[in-house]
This record gives structure tokens, C-alpha cells and sequence, in this order.
């Protein structure tokens, strides 16, 4: 399967490039480099053996994505295109929202313009907010408590 990466050169895509190459998937990145290296698909490529393709782009803009999504035959999305920093949001919010959010939209819009249906998303453990028990289950109260865990739970109910 052909699977592309928002933000694959972060450190937990580029260690699921090397888990979907060593699957015998065919991976795809596309990343800003906003929170990235591309020395991480470096040091993938050493570890598989296999150079992996990157568009540098951004999620927000759906001609590129469509682009991506269309030339290399792209059939799945794992997503993890996003900023991820607590106090960052807190002081910057609405770059949180505009990144996160739309960034996921945009996403959407690209890969249904596409025709492509599966898609992974990357959330976090702060849309339970504070935990009133652990460990933490999907049964958990959602209640994110700063703009990073909103702006996943965000995607997490458009997504439902």
C-alpha cells in the first residue's frame, strides 16, 4: 500500500516510515519542517535501505496535498501534521487552531477531492485532561484543558 506521511520527518513519523517500509508498504512524506529534520528521512533510508520520497509542503494547502495525494498514487493517510508543544499553545493559540485544525480540514478536502478514504490520526492523551483515574482508557471524560488538547479533540470529533 502506498501511504503518505504529514509530517513524516518528525520523530514519530520517521520512526512509522521505517515500520510501514519494513511492513513492505511504499511511504510518502510530506512535511514542512516547522518541528522536523530531514536528516530523520536520512537515518531512515540508512536503517531500511530505502530512500523515502518528500514533498516539502504544508498540510494547510490542498493543491499540494491533492498533488501528493495524485502523483504518487497515495491510498492511506497517517496523520502527523501538527504542533504539539502544551505551553506553546497556551501562549499561542490560535496557531494551534489554525495548524491543527484547518490543517486537518484542508487535509480532508484534499483527500476527498482524491478519492482516498483511510486515513490514521495522530491525537494525544490531553483530550482526557486532568485524569480522574488511571491508567487512562478511551472510556475516559474528555476534557482538554489547554489549546493543543482542544485542537485534537477538535479533530477528533469532526473525524467522528
Amino acid at each position: 500500500m502506498k501511504i503518505l506521511l504529514t509530517g513524516g520527518a518528525g520523530y514519530i513519523g520517521s520512526h512509522t516510515a521505517v515500520e510501514l517500509l519494513a511492513a513492505g508498504h511504499d511511504v510518502v512524506v510530506l512535511d514542512n519542517f516547522s518541528n522536523s529534520s530531514a536528516q530523520a528521512l536520512q537515518r531512515v533510508a540508512q536503517i531500511t535501505g530505502r530512500a523515502v520520497p518528500c514533498v516539502v509542503g504544508d498540510v494547510r494547502d490542498q493543491c499540494a496535498v491533492e498533488e501528493v495525494l495524485r502523483s504518487h498514487g497515495v491510498q492511506s493517510v497517517v496523520h502527523f501534521a501538527g504542533k504539539k508543544a502544551v505551553g506553546e499553545s497556551v501562549a499561542h493559540p490560535l496557531d494551534y487552531f489554525d495548524n491543527n485544525v484547518h490543517g486537518t480540514l484542508v487535509l480532508l478536502h484534499a483527500m476527498q477531492a482524491v478519492g482516498v478514504k483511510r486515513l490514521v490520526f495522530s491525537s494525544s492523551a490531553t483530550v482526557y485532561g486532568d485524569p480522574q483515574y488511571l491508567p487512562l482508557d478511551e472510556a475516559h471524560p474528555l476534557s482538554a484543558t489547554n489549546p493543543y488538547g482542544r485542537s485534537k479533540l477538535m479533530v477528533e470529533e469532526i473525524l467522528a
